[in-house]
């Protein structure tokens, strides 16, 4: 594949053309990349869904540490209320 700009040849990895130093554009990348390795897109697809499923786990773990974190504070304020209260 060519670079849009100059015409010369693109190298399988990098983002600029080594020629006129201007950037692959990202279309242009991901052509390159489906021309050198067929199956990219099937890597691409696996990969990702990996990633979202590592993502959806942290994302619950984290609302589960701030919903903790939430109920220890409203225990605190209540037996703090109780202690003026009794007083």
């Amino acid at each position: 594949m060519n670079c849009k700009y100059c015409g010369a040849a693109l190298p399988t990895k990098g983002g600029h053309c080594p020629q006129c130093g201007r950037m692959i554009p990202v279309s242009q990348q991901k052509e390159l990349k489906k021309v050198i390795d067929p199956k990219w897109n099937e890597y691409r697809n696996i990969y990702t869904s990996q990633y979202k499923k590592e993502s959806n786990g942290e994302v619950k773990d984290e609302r589960v540490g701030k919903v903790i974190v939430a109920i220890i504070l409203i225990i605190i304020i209540l037996i703090i209320i109780a202690i003026f209260k009794s007083k």
